[in-house]
């Protein structure tokens, strides 16, 4: 019994210490992040550079998701809404559906698995080859250099991925619409228009922003847990996409709750 119970609290404190450890590294960064000395040219340098990967490179592929999924989705959505007599909402049920709910859950997922991964294994790599103790060696700041480049980069890049995906598949969803109910453009417009409001605006970019935050922050504590071993990296990998897709659905139900209470 006293075993179980010496686990129990081993187990205990080794959880909040690590939890104290991820709060401080979030309040650490966060901090960061206003601060005009860590905007200087060569954490520009590496946002740019940070931006182009996260978001640019991935369009193409971003942009046929976008619109197989606006055609499946909101013609899924539709017919539903029809079957069930609900056409006076169906409006307001694409836009809730696409815009609040679809849209930023699934880019977050997109550049969790893409993105966040490469990062992960980044900081892992440098953890592990000591090229972050020569860095401080050197007098770099870490935090300015490193960290918060890609934080910031993970925000601009989710939220504004996210609403691209909203828009290519609220415009993708109109072939469906056509087709199924022959809608012309005019009255598609109107019926998205009337029903979105600024409430669906707010939530698209708060969660972008919330999503974009917790795609880098996770990643980079996680590669910076990795021990001095090639071993490691994998490990360190497995355990940030873990954390991160538990943030991303525990944000989503928080968002949920929010919404509806």
């Amino acid at each position: 019994m006293i075993k179980i119970v010496e686990y129990i609290g081993d187990k205990t404190l080794h959880a909040l210490s690590a939890l104290n450890d991820i709060f401080y590294f979030t309040f650490l960064c966060s901090v960061s992040m206003f601060l005009p000395s860590s905007y200087n040219p060569a954490m520009r340098s590496v946002l740019i550079k940070q931006i182009y990967f996260t978001a640019i490179e991935i369009l193409p592929l971003f942009a046929i998701l976008s619109i197989l999924f606006g055609t499946v989705v909101i013609g899924v959505v539709i017919s539903v809404s029809v079957e069930y007599g609900l056409q006076e909402q169906m409006g307001s049920i694409i836009i809730k559906f696409v815009v609040d709910e679809f849209a930023p859950f699934f880019t977050a997922l997109l550049i969790s698995l893409r993105s966040s991964a490469a990062v992960n294994a980044e900081i892992a790599v440098m953890k592990v080859n000591k090229e972050l103790n020569t860095l401080k060696e050197y007098k770099v700041d870490l935090v300015s250099y490193l960290f918060i480049p890609r934080i910031i980069s993970g925000i601009l890049s989710v939220t504004a991925l996210t609403t691209l995906f909203a828009i290519i598949m609220l415009l993708a969803g109109y072939v469906f619409v056509f087709f199924y109910m022959s809608f012309d453009l005019h009255s598609y417009k109107m019926l998205l228009l009337n029903a979105i409001e600024l409430k669906d605006l707010l939530i698209l970019f708060a969660k972008g922003i919330a999503f974009g935050f917790m795609t880098m922050l996770i990643p980079i504590y996680s590669g910076l847990q990795a021990f001095n071993s090639y071993t490691a990296i994998p490990i360190s990998v497995l355990k940030g996409m873990v954390r991160l897709f538990i943030s991303i659905f525990v944000i989503e139900v928080l968002s949920l709750l929010v919404q509806f209470l």
